[in-house]
């Protein structure tokens, strides 16, 4: 990573200034953390079309008002991904999509920079994909597809399922049931002073009804089942 200047240099056709007030057109800044600015300028603040670059690589292209993003722009990250949409204040806002340096992507609606209202969230390795209504970065209510065409309707709570739910196979077969979070603690050989306990979320599955299709299996079993998160 490049060192900071530490002292701010607008270049423009006029030559180089030291500050921008005043300034309407185009123009470079050199801000004195690194970061550069390349485009338009009105009454010294960045207003219209332009690029900012970070200075840990990160770049932006689109438009700004009063010194922030807004409307339609590509933000493209240094260490993998970018997001492509639309922004508010500085902030992701409205229709936008998300690669993640993971290689996951999401697409759908914003709200304050979080993932909020309908969208489609993909996982790169398991190609799972969960598709629904989100609030303030997290899944609500939708659906989790699997890739051998098994898909989950229902409730999420911590990016898992919870709550009423059905199950449906790729042959039609359909399970009724229900799902139920539990916070359990973790064992620790050496746990951190001061910190709070390590814990897992384990959800456990009750089948209440299942309508079976010929040759398939349902994916459940009338048990009870589990699976545990750690956080």
């Amino acid at each position: 990573m490049p060192e900071p200047p530490g002292t701010y240099t607008l270049t423009t056709d006029a030559g180089e200034k030291t500050c921008s007030i005043g300034h309407s057109g185009m123009g470079k800044a050199a801000y004195p953390n690194g970061d550069i600015y390349e485009g338009q300028f009105v009454d010294g603040k960045r207003v219209g079309k332009g690029s900012y670059r970070y200075i840990n690589g990160d770049v932006f292209e689109g438009t700004f008002a009063d010194n922030k993003k807004t409307g339609l722009g590509r933000l493209t990250y240094a260490a993998g991904g970018f997001f492509h949409g639309h922004f508010l204040e500085g902030r992701r806002e409205g229709e936008g999509t998300f690669k993640y340096a993971n290689g996951d992507i999401y697409s759908g609606m914003w709200k304050d920079g979080k993932r909020h209202g309908k969208g489609t969230y993909v996982f790169a390795n398991a190609k799972y994909a969960y598709t629904g209504d989100w609030k303030d970065g997290f899944i609500q209510q939708g659906t989790w597809s699997l890739t051998d065409g098994t898909t989950y309707v229902g409730s999420f709570k911590h990016q898992m399922p919870c709550g009423d739910a059905i199950w449906q196979t790729a042959k039609g077969t359909v399970v009724e049931g229900a799902y139920v979070q539990q916070v359990l603690p973790l064992d620790e050989d050496k746990p951190k002073l001061g910190a709070p306990p390590a814990t897992e979320i384990r959800i456990f599955w009750k089948t209440a009804a299942t309508v079976a299709a010929e040759d398939d299996a349902a994916p459940f079993g009338t048990d009870s089942g589990s699976r545990g998160f750690q956080r």
